[in-house]
């Protein structure tokens, strides 16, 4: 009787298993709207120590159709303090039966050395299944993996991106007693993590089930905020014998501190060459732009992803015989030159990037991923991004601006944020020359000069491409239906806000329409914005204009048109406002001169769901503005 129990028993889990591998058995909300559907996903954190761990990650996933095939890859990266012990694979079809078995051949080891990374030692495994010729089908990976670097636990997102929906998953993170986990739960459904203690150790346990794929709407918030996710972090860590706590910012900029202590010594030649450098400078603003001129001159950025987990920097006197350095190493030498002329400087690290989120300013954590440096001046602090080679002191940019960073301070280390730019410092101003045709083409020349914000792709292009590649970059930014860029030029201006000036010449087929004794001239040659599409369904969430929607942008262009044209009508000046901005538009018309002049200044921010109709009827008016374009009738 009990062989014949343990025999159901085993067929039960047998069948269970493979029902996970079946597409047939999926139900259909879970298959609304998504490109593949996470089966399971079992992750499994225990940690040992202070210093150690393994974590262990199950997922099943059947991809529904070619837009999901990237589920039936996977890349775990490892370096000297982390370890995959095990990373297996299979993949089935829609039935569940077992099509593959990765072997160790199918495995492929890569370090992430590139042409600026000059160090390092990270590594990463890869493994995938070939793709498909019918969908759906299901993908199997089991990774395990040590881990010694415990400055780091886990963040739990099983539905990290759109269109991707969960069947079920779970969490679970095993402790000793003795330490403690802190955690930040984010959209994940009552009551949250169940917690247990038993046989020496504390568990916790989230869980997942049912959760339907998402699309997410245009201009939303991050996708942290949409979708379930935990954030985990030590108490007390210890990686490579250097210990420490993390319960507070401070915490977290002590222990930087301590690994980066004494590291910004420079040789006397070179503190002796600071004094010279900065003897007529008589402020801290003017040493400091005098000492990044001269940082920026003489050294340049290679990644360096070496020391406690990327986190130690080079010292100060290597990077002075060296010239190179990563952020952490440009930063602390920077620090040393300020030094040595007298000026205070801080570290402040910062999660960097055009498109990142902040950090989470209420979960107190290693979240960042570049420094900078923090020069004190009055009550302003100047924010130097070091691995810069060409830019101006204290402009940081989109990459690091308008967010939380850690000033690393020796009475205590706090958030503070970095520069926020308003529209005027983001601007663009335009003049252009156009001389039409009776056959409706233009010969045009354009002067437009670029700010802030406006800039920085401008300055990267200025910076990293030769003539033909600037040419070709140039090409696919102007939106005119059909030209000829005859010649451009571009130059740098100086000023704590960075400027650009751009200069072409063009020569415009068919611009203005002709027919009969009239001609139709578009008054916005190169600067009209597109409409937004509406929603089809309520909006849910909130409108996030926080990136790139702060500026300013004036056009004047003068139309030269050919003789005996007189316009057939009259357009009035026109203003929209709102409270995301507010467009003007006016013509003048002297003889057969015409001026058009259009100004728009946007406000970025965030607005709730409601207003997301407001944002559309506002791009719509301006979008219809933009069109306009006059009718001139030939005198006979």
């Amino acid at each position: 009787m009990e062989k014949l129990l343990f025999m159901a028993l085993l067929m039960s889990q047998t069948v269970l298993a493979q029902v996970e591998y079946q597409s047939e058995v999926l139900s259909p909300i879970l298959k609304e709207n998504a490109h593949a559907v996470v089966r399971r996903h079992e992750t499994t954190f225990t940690v040992k120590s202070v210093g150690e761990a393994t974590q262990r990650v199950r997922s099943v996933i059947t991809v529904l159709d070619e837009q999901g095939d990237d589920h039936a890859k996977m890349v775990v990266g490892y370096d000297k303090l982390s370890k995959v012990t095990n990373l297996e694979g299979a993949l089935y079809d829609a039935s569940g039966k077992l099509i593959k078995k990765l072997k160790k051949a199918d495995i492929e080891d890569y370090s992430t050395y590139s042409d600026y990374n000059l160090f390092d030692d990270n590594r990463y495994k890869s493994a995938s299944f070939p793709k498909q010729p019918t969908y759906p089908y299901t993908v199997e990976f089991l990774i395990e993996t040590t881990e010694r670097n415990l400055m780091f636990y886990p963040t739990w997102m099983p539905q990290n991106e759109e269109h991707l929906s969960v069947e079920q998953a779970a969490f679970t993170v095993i402790m000793p007693l003795s330490l403690a986990l802190r955690y930040k739960e984010m959209n994940i459904p009552t009551p949250g993590v169940e917690k247990t203690a038993t046989n020496g150790t504390k568990t916790y346990v989230w869980k997942l089930a049912n959760c339907s794929a998402i699309e997410f709407e245009p201009m939303s918030p991050p996708a942290r905020e949409q979708l379930p996710v935990v954030y985990t972090a030590p108490t007390d860590f210890e990686v490579q014998e250097y210990k420490g706590k993390l319960t507070s910012w401070n915490d977290v900029g002590r222990f930087y501190d301590s690994l980066n202590n004494n590291r910004d010594h420079i040789p006397d030649d070179l503190r002796q060459r600071v004094i010279n450098l900065i003897k007529d400078e008589t402020t801290t603003a003017g040493k400091v732009r005098k000492l990044y001129r001269f940082l920026q001159d003489h050294t340049r950025y290679v990644s360096v992803q070496l020391g406690i987990g990327g986190w130690q920097t080079i010292e100060a006197e290597k990077v002075a015989a060296s010239k190179y350095g990563d952020c952490k190493a440009l930063t602390n030498y920077m620090k040393a030159l300020l030094r040595a002329a007298g000026v205070n400087a801080y570290p402040a690290l910062v999660r960097a990037g055009d498109n990142e989120a902040d950090i989470l300013a209420d979960f107190p954590s290693f979240q960042f991923n570049h420094i900078i440096l923090g020069v004190p001046d009055g009550r302003d602090t100047l924010f130097l991004e070091c691995t810069n080679g060409h830019g101006p002191a204290g402009y940081v940019g989109d990459f690091t601006g308008n967010r939380h960073a850690l000033l690393i301070l020796p009475d205590g280390s706090r958030l503070i944020k970095t520069p926020a730019y308003q529209p005027s410092d983001n601007r663009q101003w335009r003049r252009i020359a156009v001389n039409v045709t009776e056959k409706g083409d233009a010969t045009v020349e354009v002067q437009t000069r670029y700010t802030g914000l406006q800039q920085d792709d401008y300055a990267n292009v200025i910076h990293s491409m030769n003539h033909d590649e600037q040419r070709s970059w140039l090409l696919k930014r102007i939106h005119i239906p059909a030209f000829e860029l005859n010649t451009f030029v571009y130059n740098e201006l100086s000023g704590s806000i960075p400027a650009i000036t751009e200069t072409l010449t063009l020569a415009v087929r068919q611009w203005a329409t002709a027919s009969g004794t009239r001609l139709f001239l578009p008054l916005n040659l190169m600067s009209a914005l597109s409409s937004i599409t509406p929603l089809t369904q309520p909006r849910r969430a909130d409108v996030d204009l926080t990136t790139n929607y702060d500026f300013e942008d004036s056009d004047t262009i003068m139309y030269q048109l050919p003789k005996g044209y007189t316009p057939e009508y009259r357009i009035d000046p026109l203003m929209i406002e709102s409270k995301f901005g507010r467009y003007t538009a006016q013509l003048a018309i002297d003889g057969d001169q015409i001026t058009y002049i259009r100004h728009i200044t946007m406000h970025g921010g965030r607005f709730p769901a409601a207003v997301y109709t407001q944002w559309v009827d506002f791009r719509k008016k301006i979008a219809k503005a933009d069109r306009t374009q006059m009718v001139f009738i030939k005198n006979n």
